[in-house]
């Protein structure tokens, strides 16, 4: 099978025709067209993936790539496009193309020297000519005009069957009203939308006209807006959310003051947000203050059942702010993602893992060296990832651990980061020695418990000199013998474990033990180079013949 790139990547080649083509194998609209006729190539002209390519004459799609890409357009269900890849495909995508449900573009200029508009025409008319479009993702790298963003909108708005919208700027500096233009222009099918903006100024020589506000968006389920905002849009995006009554999940953008911040939560606190609510993503928030916090819990109080926080708070670190969180809403909590902290406690995560019960995903990217407080001796003490949660107030292993409360948990993951960190109370690490704990296994006891875990992944992002010289016992035997009721497991990361020595026992033991698996993540990079080749290991290929349906990434 060739792995010459052309037009096409199959990334994911489906079942039937899974004995034929490796799924990396890349294709040529005039190899597909070829070697397979009805009843392969009807499946294979689904989803097509345009790769970006530089233009040369060598690149250019020859007669037969698009006579084949026409003859097979009304077969096309998912097109991923950037407009780089082939000059000459895009506007033939936008003539024949008229079944498409999935359409993402990735937009730069096709020449250097084309108008913006000219350039953008196809995307447009690709867009109004396949009326039954499901799903759209509009990613744009270059800059972008305000006649340009509003051509956009107002086609997007006559998508009858819209239910998904993604629009990511990276570069551009946006008119004046762009906001309420683009949320006043959303279709009322629409489910999902994100807006992504990484804007560094507002154009003022250019807006985008108002509009009238819709009554309501009456689908809008999920609301992911990440996005800087000025004092007036954050107004407009108040009026914006409270015509969502269906509304289930919102990421809260950045706001740019205290006073914005306290709005919000006093709208979530007197219920004057939709009451289908139930996660808030606030990560984009930065520091909160003790008030601030407290006030935010309070308010989710009884009614969020999924969280997601930075965790950055101006308070002192001996503050166990934890313990609030999980006071109010441990009796509802059913998913929490901790991102990027540097002021949780090993004690903060076992209080969450043994005071939750209907806790079903937990996610927690925090610094390897986990802090232990001991605030009436007004010192903190460091330990290194698992051992830390496995460990006492005084970073000594006693023996006993609580029992994990969680058991309906389906995703966990445990991941822990290098960094150095400091906050207004100073640097967190007020030690960097090394303790000789010992108690992981109890870990491992612990997750072994969790019979519905779905996925799982534990370990470090990357390995330090301290690390090594700790000789963590953090490698996956040290748990497996603990974990063989995980019947449900379908996935495990294990490139988080620098430790690690997966081998023919290893996956023998995965085949007998989780009948469910279906990925492990983190096992390609560690390929053996023989060569100058990366060289596939004899456990792996026991693995491919003996549960081929399992994916190895």
């Amino acid at each position: 099978m060739t792995k010459d790139i052309s037009i096409f990547d199959i990334p994911h080649v489906m079942e039937k025709v899974g004995s034929y083509l490796d799924h990396r194998d890349r294709l040529s609209c005039a190899l597909v067209s070829k070697a397979f006729h009805t009843e392969f190539n009807r499946l294979l002209w689904r989803e097509l993936v345009f790769q970006r390519h530089p233009i040369s004459p060598e690149t250019e799609p020859n007669f037969k790539q698009l006579e084949a890409l026409q003859a097979n357009a009304q077969l096309i269900r998912k097109v991923s496009f950037d407009t780089q890849c082939r000059p000459g495909i895009l506007p033939l995508l936008s003539e024949s193309c008229t079944s498409l449900k999935d359409l993402a573009i990735f937009v730069h200029r096709i020449r250097i020297d084309d108008p913006e508009e000219m350039a953008f025409v196809p995307v447009l008319d690709l867009i109004n000519r396949n009326t039954q479009l499901r799903t759209c993702s509009f990613i744009r790298h270059a800059e972008l005009s305000s006649n340009t963003l509003g051509k956009l909108t107002i086609a997007l708005s006559q998508s009858p069957c819209l239910t998904e919208l993604v629009l990511m700027f990276h570069i551009s500096p946006l008119p004046r009203g762009w906001l309420q233009h683009v949320l006043q222009s959303l279709p009322k099918s629409l489910k999902t939308l994100s807006l992504q903006w990484r804007r560094l100024k507002v154009d003022e020589m250019a807006s985008l006209p108002a509009q009238e506000w819709p009554d309501s968006y009456p689908n809008l389920e999920v609301a992911k807006l990440m996005i800087h905002l000025t004092e007036e849009e954050e107004h407009m995006l108040f009026q914006f959310l409270n015509r969502c009554p269906t509304l289930k999940d919102c990421q809260v953008p950045t706001l740019s003051t205290i006073q914005s911040i306290d709005h919000f939560i006093d709208l979530l606190a007197t219920e004057r947000l939709p009451s289908t609510l139930a996660r808030i993503d606030c990560r984009s928030w930065g520091e909160l203050n003790e008030r601030q916090w407290n006030n935010l819990i309070w308010a989710m109080n009884g009614r969020i059942r999924s969280f997601v926080t930075g965790l950055e708070f101006n308070i002192p670190p001996t503050r166990h702010y934890i313990y609030d969180m999980t006071n109010c809403l441990s009796d509802t909590l059913e998913s929490l993602h901790i991102y990027n902290s540097h002021l949780i406690a090993s004690s903060d995560i076992q209080l969450i893992l043994t005071t939750c019960p209907k806790l079903k995903k937990f996610d927690c990217f925090c610094y390897w060296l986990l802090m232990i407080h001991r605030p009436q001796r007004g010192e903190s003490k460091a330990l290194p990832g698992l051992q830390a949660i496995a460990s006492d107030e005084d970073g000594v292993s006693t023996g006993v651990m609580a029992d994990w409360v969680c058991l309906e948990l389906e995703e966990l993951k445990l991941t822990f980061s290098d960094g150095r960190s400091t906050s207004a109370a100073g640097p967190i690490l007020l030690q960097q020695e090394q303790w000789a704990v010992k108690g992981i296994e109890r870990v491992y006891q612990q997750i072994g418990r969790l019979t519905k875990l779905r996925e799982l992944t534990i370990g470090w992002c990357s390995v330090t000199t301290f690390m090594k010289d700790a000789n963590l016992d953090m490698s996956l035997q040290s748990g497996m013998g603990h974990m063989d009721g995980l019947k449900s497991l379908r996935m495990i990361d294990v490139g988080y474990i620098p430790t690690v020595n997966i081998g023919m026992k290893e996956v023998q033991w995965m085949l007998d033990n989780w009948p469910m698996l279906r990925k492990i993540d983190g096992v390609v990079h560690r390929y053996p180079m023989v060569g100058g080749e990366i060289q596939e290991p004899d456990y792996i290929t026991l693995l491919r013949s003996k549960r081929p349906s399992v994916a190895i990434v």
